[in-house]
């Protein structure tokens, strides 16, 4: 196996946290993330946040909680290698 291969088994996988506001269709990119086997590393589009949690769906409760003072009903995680 040559270093190309190992470092795409190895590459941790991308994906971001939508907040959800009222309507289905009313979304907004809060963050993105890395998934690693033992951590996610999210930031936050804006760039003042910067979160390292035990995986990709503790960081979207983190945000959910924090994004409901500013109107948001619920956080999603989308993987960003699926179609």
């Amino acid at each position: 196996m040559n270093a190309h291969e190992i470092a795409r088994r190895e590459a941790p996988r991308l994906f971001a946290i939508v907040e959800e506001y009222g309507d289905p269709n009313d979304l907004r990119i809060a963050g993105y993330g890395l998934a690693y086997d033992n951590r996610a590393d999210v930031n936050s589009v804006e760039g003042d946040f910067r979160l390292t949690s035990d995986s990709p769906e503790h960081a979207r409760t983190v945000f959910e909680i924090s994004s409901r003072s500013t109107g948001a009903r619920r956080a999603h995680v989308i993987w960003l290698d699926e179609t």
